[in-house]
């Protein structure tokens, strides 16, 4: 009886014990998570020299900026400077500027495109606001061309109050994309390219024109396969006659691979989806394809990771500042669905060498994994002023130097 008295007692004891240890060692697992997870968040963003794993450029010094009065920071080398040039959009994506310094800007959630009159930013103008699937644009020879999800059109001569000569729908039979996957334009030599998204991750299409770069006629003409083997060109940027675009490839292979190719495209070549990726590495599910991929795709001259999600990217002007000649700034957009959030900065790297990308602006990204800010796309006024949207916000930044 007295045994019987002596374990009804310990029973509970030692399963008191057992649940006691087991909150102590999730209550450590989880602090030493969290340590981990801040630490690898300021190694993002690089504020800390104790955390290096790109070179800083030239030290990353505290900016604060304000929005709808709310403080916050943003890291910037010292000799540049950030502030808001317009504001009042919902989801701003890419911009351009015209020859008068006007910047263009698309809004795909108000299927709107904007003008931010260079002479009065803070009250942009809405020239259409009928634009269901904007997303991507060029300004070229006093019109702007926009692609919608299926469309490309045209406005002539816009005035800085949002009023055009003419506007015509010069391409209206594009393959729709897919959920997350968008059109890209660039105009060049009286032409006009089109980046069509895969409408698969591996599949081999049976329309040529998913995973390619299709070239059209400036009248919307004279369709042409320009080049293929792309997944999804995220932006499209001419240096010397050259397309170089950024392609994320396809997913299901590794959170880090494959990785966002970046491409000088030239006619007629095939640049390796769905079967390889980057510099001669093959797809898992097509290792027969080893011969195609070694010798006859066009490999990739440099690469980014895969984690930060990747967005529009552009070629700095000797305006913006020359020690940055022949170099690219770069959007990394992020994904909150990671454990580990990366991201949310902006890069700036020679793709023409073996380099690092170095943090250029940070900030966006807060040490508990929260976001503030979500920049999207960027590009260069007439002089050399940084625009970068922020899609969270609905906002455009400036950036120049002091």
């Amino acid at each position: 009886m007295k045994l019987h008295i002596e374990l009804k007692y310990i029973y509970p004891i030692l399963i008191g014990f057992i649940l006691i240890s087991l909150i102590i060692f999730i209550f450590i697992q989880t602090k030493q998570i969290n340590e981990f997870r801040q630490e690898q968040i300021q190694r993002n963003n690089l504020i800390s020299k104790e955390f290096i794993e790109e070179p800083i450029l030239n030290g990353l010094k505290p900016q604060i900026i304000n929005i709808q009065d709310k403080k916050h920071t943003l890291y910037l080398p010292e000799n540049f400077k950030i502030s808001i040039l317009s504001q009042g959009f919902k989801t701003p994506q890419f911009v351009k500027a015209d020859d008068k310094s006007n910047i263009f800007v698309t809004d795909s959630e108000a299927s709107t495109l904007w003008i931010v009159p260079n002479e009065n930013p803070k009250q942009p103008k809405v020239v259409d606001n009928k634009l269901k699937g904007i997303m991507s644009l060029e300004w070229y020879k006093d019109s702007v061309y926009v692609v919608t999800d299926t469309k490309v059109i045209k406005y002539i001569d816009v005035q800085s109050d949002g009023s055009y000569k003419e506007r015509k729908t010069i391409i209206d039979n594009l393959p729709k994309p897919n959920n997350n996957t968008y059109h890209t334009i660039a105009v060049h030599n009286n032409r006009i390219y089109i980046a069509i998204p895969a409408n698969c991750e591996t599949c081999q299409p049976k329309d040529k024109k998913f995973g390619s770069i299709v070239s059209y006629s400036i009248e919307g003409k004279d369709e042409k396969l320009f080049a293929k083997g792309l997944k999804q060109v995220t932006d499209i940027v001419l240096n010397s006659d050259k397309f170089i675009v950024t392609d994320i490839g396809r997913t299901g292979i590794s959170n880090q691979l494959p990785t966002v190719e970046i491409n000088q495209i030239e006619e007629g070549k095939d640049y390796g989806w769905p079967y390889c990726y980057g510099a001669a590495n093959i797809d898992p599910k097509y290792t027969e394809q080893i011969d195609f991929c070694e010798n006859k795709a066009e490999p990739s001259i440099a690469e980014l990771p895969k984690s930060n999600g990747i967005s529009g990217f552009d070629l700095i002007p000797n305006k913006f500042y020359n020690d940055f000649a022949n170099k690219y700034v770069f959007i990394y957009q992020g994904g909150q669905n990671r454990s580990i959030p990366k991201g949310y900065k902006i890069v700036i790297k020679d793709i023409n060498k073996e380099s690092i990308a170095k943090n250029f602006i940070t900030g966006w990204l807060l040490p508990d994994g929260t976001i503030w800010g979500s920049p999207k796309g960027v590009s260069f006024d007439n002089d050399g002023a940084m625009i970068i949207t922020d899609q969270k916000n609905g906002l455009l930044y400036k950036v120049t130097q002091e």
